[in-house]
């Protein structure tokens, strides 16, 4: 099981650096404008997802369209939570930072701790070649940037409660949707239907030789949305965190 290659280390390194570097100078030259104002550099980034999305849509379409490229993944959420978060501006805003925060902050360490589970080191080598491999990279990687704007210009103020219960509702909500559709198209969204973790998908297959296979299922989808949960509350406090360094003050959740 190899966390990173070659491949990720030149790819994700360089491209961190600019985009710490990128959010200092946002920082220091919008940081105290108008929540819009600093709002701007997250709407841009939220309309690049899209597009490159629909760029991965059509190109599929193009090549007979492949059932994994339906948005049904942990990292598809992106295309539909980072617009909201640029651009809605209702009553639950507060929970949609909430959420979206989250949901950046278990991409962004994903993305340092085990980079080769999010894409591929024969991604990084096409990435000029393909663009579905250029799609790949370039998305995860502006995930990456979406989560270092949020407490760079404090887009969101963590709420005094109800915020975690949010982030847990919502991928309770994600894992059974993913779940059942990567059962009923055997498509593996999310790791719902095989495990690219070479020890945990062993342990899998293990399982199901003893309980047979709908058992194994459901214990395996069971497991897989707990620890979607886990980690991405767990990422929710780290991000908290980063913010209350950042910020230098946080409130704290019921």
């Amino acid at each position: 099981m190899q966390l990173w290659t070659k491949e990720h280390a030149i790819s994700v390194l360089p491209s961190l650096a600019v985009m710490l570097l990128l959010c200092w100078v946002l920082r220091v030259t919008i940081g105290k404008k108008s929540f819009e104002t600093r709002m701007l550099p997250m709407k841009i980034l939220a309309v690049l997802v899209v597009l490159l999305e629909i760029g991965k849509q059509v190109t599929s379409f193009s090549r007979g369209y492949d059932l994994y490229h339906i948005p049904l993944h942990y990292c598809s959420l992106f295309i539909f939570m980072l617009p909201v978060m640029a651009f809605y501006r209702g009553k639950h805003m507060d929970k949609v930072g909430g959420i979206t925060a989250a949901l950046c902050s278990a991409e962004f360490l994903m993305m340092i701790i085990y980079p080769n589970l999010i894409f591929g080191d024969w991604n990084v080598r096409d990435y000029f070649k393909n663009f579905l491999d250029f799609h790949t990279v370039t998305v995860h990687i502006l995930i990456m940037l979406g989560f270092l704007l949020i407490p760079a210009l404090n887009l969101h103020t963590p709420a005094k409660k109800g915020e975690v219960k949010a982030v847990i509702i919502f991928i309770v909500c994600f894992c059974a949707v993913s779940a059942t559709a990567a059962q009923l198209l055997e498509t593996n969204y999310n790791n719902f239907y095989q495990c690219n973790i070479p020890p945990l998908e062993s342990l899998r297959q293990a399982v199901e030789a003893v309980t047979g296979v709908l058992a194994a299922k459901i214990f395996y989808v069971l497991c897989v949305t707990v620890m979607d949960i886990l980690f991405t509350t767990g990422a929710y406090w780290a991000y908290r965190g980063v913010r209350k360094l950042v910020a230098g003050k946080v409130a704290t959740p019921v």
